[in-house]
């Protein structure tokens, strides 16, 4: 499958708004869609983790930052150093979820 990251952007930007305008389920949605199709930038998975973590899931919150940590190791594997202070973010953010969490996972 070929992934338009046009349109995985305009996505973000209607998210965006949808968030402003109080229509969360909305942009969750369309940020899920851009997760799921491994987009190559920090903004769903910020705004996920942090819908997420305000709406207490940390499930769904620890979900969405281990995905992310996926993606931005793969990133730095490509030689993408501007990768690597965001994959050791997301993974420090994971990190203080994970305690919350009851029944802790082991997270790779």
């Amino acid at each position: 499958m070929e992934i338009n990251e046009n349109i995985q952007i305009e996505r973000n930007l209607k998210a965006i708004e949808l968030e402003k305008a109080g229509e969360i389920e909305k942009a969750i949605a369309l940020y899920e869609e851009n997760i799921t199709e491994g987009f190559k930038g920090n903004h769903p998975y910020d705004r996920l983790a942090t819908i997420y973590k305000n709406q207490i899931d940390l499930e769904n919150e620890i979900r969405v930052l281990e995905k992310a940590i996926i993606v931005y190791e793969e990133i730095t594997m490509e030689d993408r150093l501007e990768g690597l202070p965001k994959l050791f973010r997301f993974k420090n953010r994971l990190e203080k979820a994970l305690p919350s969490l009851p029944n802790k996972r082991i997270a790779n």
